[in-house]
């Protein structure tokens, strides 16, 4: 099949005729970096593309292969001198992708489970179930993609949301009002930073309305093609969040956040749907260390007291560092947190080869990537690495061993570890 009656937006269509094949892109491209082959990059990608829409190029497994490797991280597009939109183009052409290519089973089975809030979480408790009996019982060294096992990280017996009342009053004065989008994996798998996000954000005063009825954020259908299996998530959300008495829309994922902010305006607008509500929701939607950053000097940080600090290093989440622009916020808090020495790693923004599910879809790109980011993180000493996002939380620590003792968590545990139980 060839590609002649495409229709993209026009103005990303345009985007095809910008690119000047400067080479630039493969300076920060994950995939370039770990292949070194040409349609492996971003140029060689968006000729490939155009060639298609042109109509000169079939739909093979081998042209579906080649743009589906892309691991939407949008290093490129924040780099390109000529503002080519590589992220959209990218999207777009998977949107093509999705109608003429046969899905597996298996991200098929995904998609449906999380189009549906009850199927998920029904889907989570047969996982954990499983999860057990291999593990525990069988004790398997089988792995998922690249990560054994034994080392995913254990989807929690009840989720979150229904652990947790939907609204919660600071027992002090009320500094504002937030709207907490939890995601699926705060409430299914780290209940954990939930809880942290809680902590802090009551401690600074902050009334937090955790709406039960939130549904996934469809990043993941969307990201990957499935726009009209993602729009009735999208527009649930939407919804929900759309409220004029909430000062902000609180996210603890990075993935969340981008969907939220960046990722569904946009694809509204290329669809020709109404983006107004989307905007509106975009504009209140911050990440949590955004909030916190903004308060520091508000919260009761101990002292450290045991001498010598414990090493940290950073890593960006794609999704929040281009997708949310949000970079010194999580810099701040882990700098003011007593008894942390906070050490930046090589190449802190480079993606670290997880990308939700691309890590079981292209196992070896994946894990040329996360070799690349564990090397960077074992050469500064670190003991803990902090990060935004549990995709990206996920795969460090499944690819870091048991014996290399390195803990990864969120930035909001760290901080929420770090406080006195004192009030203010």
């Amino acid at each position: 099949m060839k590609g002649n009656k495409v229709v993209f937006p026009e103005s990303i269509t345009d985007d095809l005729h910008h690119c000047f094949k400067c080479g630039m892109c493969q300076q920060v491209c994950p995939t370039f970096k770990v292949t070194r082959q040409e349609y492996y990059a971003p140029r060689g990608r968006v000729q490939i593309v155009k060639h298609y829409l042109e109509g000169d190029l079939e739909l093979t497994p081998t042209l579906e292969h080649i743009l589906m490797s892309c691991m939407l991280c949008d290093a490129c597009a924040a780099l390109c001198p000529s503002g080519v939109r590589v992220d959209r183009l990218f999207r777009n052409m998977r949107v093509e992708l999705d109608k003429y290519t046969t899905k597996k089973l298996g991200k098929k089975l995904v998609f449906a489970i999380l189009r549906n809030g009850e199927r998920l979480r029904k889907a989570s408790r047969l996982a954990r179930i499983g999860q057990k009996f291999l593990v525990d019982t069988l004790g398997t060294n089988s792995k998922m993609g690249n990560i054994p096992l034994a080392r995913l990280p254990r989807i929690t017996s009840e989720s979150f949301r229904q652990k947790v009342p939907e609204k919660i009053t600071p027992e002090g004065k009320r500094s504002g009002r937030v709207i907490y989008f939890t995601g699926c994996a705060t409430d299914l798998i780290y209940d954990d930073v939930g809880h942290a996000v809680l902590r802090i954000l009551g401690r600074l005063g902050m009334e937090i309305v955790i709406p039960r009825d939130q549904v996934c954020c469809s990043a993941p259908l969307f990201l990957s093609g499935a726009v009209k299996a993602s729009l009735p998530n999208i527009f649930k959300n939407l919804d929900i969040l759309d409220r004029v008495d909430a000062d902000a829309i609180v996210v603890d994922c990075a993935t969340c956040g981008a969907a939220l902010k960046k990722g569904i305006p946009e694809l509204l607008e290329d669809l020709g749907l109404d983006t107004e509500r989307a905007r509106r929701v975009a504009k209140k939607v911050k990440d949590v260390s955004q909030i916190v950053s903004e308060r520091l000097d508000e919260l009761p940080i101990q002292e450290n007291l045991s001498g010598e600090p414990l090493a940290v290093t950073y890593h960006d989440p794609c999704h929040l560092v281009r997708g949310m622009g949000v970079a010194a916020d999580p810099r701040k808090i882990l700098s003011r947190i007593s008894g942390i020495k906070l050490v930046e790693m090589e190449g802190s923004s480079e993606c670290c080869g997880g990308g939700g599910y691309y890590q079981f879809d292209n196992v070896d790109i994946s894990a040329g990537i996360t070799s690349r980011k564990k090397r960077n993180i074992m050469a500064t000493g670190a003991h803990i690495v902090a990060t935004g996002c549990p995709g990206c939380r996920l795969t460090l620590r499944g690819n870091i061993s048991e014996d290399e003792n390195i803990e990864v968590l969120h930035t909001m545990q760290l901080l929420s570890r770090s406080l006195t139980n004192k009030r203010t």
